[in-house]
């Protein structure tokens, strides 16, 4: 038994002896570490935070939450007013397709322009009964929407410059008593 302890004294004193060499030599070499990460940190490249970065950099993705981003471009619908997706009820008030027409253009950016004198087709039409099924209307573009409601007799146009929408008569249907 006391062999056995012996040995195990002799076995437990190399191991620390070892040990002791083994920090005092890699004391050496962490000041050689130290010196290279500082030299590597020299020769990385700056990194810009967010306040650093110009007022007209643009990136393509902006970071919303840890798993996601969206892209920092304009949908379809601001590039387009007409190809915003509306759903609709109208409301009960609303009777005629000329006051339904001008409730679905009114937070548009567009306007109607009134049927002129020589437009009585037109004219007459607007004044009709809006018919229960464009009561619900959606989900469609805003430009579906006007169109629906005035075809097939008429045609929708479109002026982007000044926002105006008007309607002409559609050349299948003219000289039909509407």
């Amino acid at each position: 038994m006391k062999e056995s302890i012996n040995s195990n004294f002799i076995l437990l004193s190399l191991i620390s002896m070892f040990g002791v060499q083994g920090c005092t030599s890699t004391g050496q070499s962490i000041e050689n570490v130290v010196d290279q990460a500082t030299q590597q940190k020299a020769e990385l490249p700056a990194v810009v935070t967010p306040q650093e970065q110009p007022y007209y950099s643009t990136p393509s993705d902006i970071q919303t939450g840890r798993y996601s981003s969206i892209k920092s471009k304009p949908t379809q619908a601001q590039r387009e007013l007409l190809q915003v997706v509306i759903t609709v009820s109208i409301p009960d008030e609303i009777t005629s397709i000329g006051e339904t027409i001008a409730y679905l253009l009114k937070r548009s950016g567009y306007q109607l322009v009134h049927p002129q004198a020589q437009q009585i087709e037109l004219t007459e039409f607007f004044l009709k009964r809006l018919p229960e099924v464009h009561r619900n209307i959606g989900p469609m573009s805003l430009e579906d929407a006007l169109i629906i409601l005035t075809a097939p007799a008429f045609k929708l146009n479109q002026e982007p410059v000044s926002r105006l929408i008007s309607y002409e008569l559609d050349t299948r249907f003219a000289g039909e008593v509407l």
